[in-house]
């Protein structure tokens, strides 16, 4: 395979032993942990919940008519 004339390759520098490599800094320098503001909400609304219950049937089922809720059920006896 032949190179392309006029371009030369680009060479890595070597790596100088004990003298890591730093990452440029930033400009202007960033926070690591920046404020995070609360959220707001009315003075007399109560406080939520971190995790909202899930979507809850419109229906309870009802229990089996043909059982009589006086007696055990047959497995019992």
């Amino acid at each position: 395979m032949s190179e392309t004339p006029g371009i030369d390759p680009v060479e890595d520098p070597p790596i100088k032993p004990g003298q890591p490599s730093e990452p440029p800094q930033e400009s202007p320098p960033g926070n690591p942990q920046p404020e995070v503001p609360r959220p707001v909400r009315d003075p007399g609304e109560p406080s939520r919940p971190d995790e909202l219950p899930g979507d809850m049937p419109d229906e309870v089922p009802m229990p089996n008519p043909d059982i009589n809720p006086g007696q055990p059920p047959p497995a019992v006896m």
